[in-house]
């Protein structure tokens, strides 16, 4: 069963539209942009005036956040938001591999690249948006990982010619 996060403070930043300084309880934090929220869900639309936007609190016990209006939004909302804007590296990347037992060649071709671009992402100190996502979802949830799984040959090396095969220098 997931942990339900409570909330402990919440704050807007001044000078970053639509950001949100987070205490958990449990004492991490978190920056949120709610940009997207706010411009997207109609009913968040009188949060597009910054000075409405800042009036924001801690509501039901810390379960969610509310303003002016009866809007809100909850908690565990707010932390997958803060969870699919967090930054994921290269060693995140390696981590992961490392945990499912995947090759350079299985990862390449998880995320459908060439085995040099996951190579080059183990090194990085932050992963492309769209592959961090998709990390999120494969460590997040093991049916993601095995619809793209396909296991690949072991094998290290250059393959081996095969009788009657002719080499094309």
């Amino acid at each position: 069963m997931e942990e339900l996060k409570r909330l402990k403070s919440v704050a807007a930043l001044r000078g970053k539209p639509y950001t949100l300084r987070v205490v958990w309880q449990n004492g991490s934090r978190d920056l949120v942009d709610m940009t997207g929220v706010v411009h997207r869900v109609a009913a968040f639309a009188p949060l597009r005036d910054p000075a409405a936007f800042r009036k924001v609190r801690v509501i039901a016990d810390g379960l969610g956040i509310g303003w002016e209006g009866n809007l809100d939004y909850s908690a565990r909302s707010l932390r997958l938001l803060a969870e699919e804007q967090r930054t994921l590296s290269g060693a995140d990347l390696v981590e992961f591999e490392r945990k499912a037992g995947l090759t350079t060649r299985e990862t390449a071709q998880i995320f459908d690249v060439a085995p040099r671009t996951v190579a080059s992402y183990r090194r990085s100190p932050r992963l492309p948006r769209a592959i961090g996502s998709m990390l999120r979802s494969l460590r997040n949830d093991p049916a993601v990982l095995a619809a793209y799984y396909r296991p690949l040959s072991r094998a290290r090396g250059r393959p081996r010619k095969h009788a009657g095969e002719n080499v094309v220098a």
